[in-house]
């Protein structure tokens, strides 16, 4: 069977805004939605990363290349918009992955991060 293309969410908290922090955070989440969903990186087209406001030490694409993981993976970060109730030192991830027809996906949250919406 031909694999299909998938969309794999992920989020996590980050202790504080320090490269150290983002970089953390940002490695766990993105091995947590390879490790559980049985990804390799041949199987991920792309990510499209989101960071609150608050976090601006690093960005995620930056966090991969300097960690070789994923690095030949098209990666895009935007801000999350601000909104009242919006979540602090959260950083997110869209993962676009090919998979087998009927594979589960199973997404990812983290310290304390949780879906955006019900």
């Amino acid at each position: 069977m031909n694999p299909v293309l998938r969309a794999v969410r992920g989020g996590t908290g980050v202790a504080g805004d320090t490269r150290e922090a983002i970089t953390a955070a940002t490695l766990a989440m993105v091995r947590g939605v390879l490790d559980l969903n049985g990804l390799s990186p041949a199987d991920v087209a792309c990510l499209w990363f989101t960071v609150t406001p608050d976090l601006t030490a690093d960005v995620p694409p930056l966090v991969l290349r300097e960690h070789r993981l994923l690095d030949d993976v098209p990666a895009l970060c935007a801000a999350e918009p601000v909104w009242d109730g919006a979540p602090r030192r959260t950083v997110r991830v869209m993962a676009l992955a090919r998979m087998k027809p009927g594979h589960e996906v199973r997404h990812v949250y983290l310290d304390g991060a949780t879906r955006d919406r019900p």
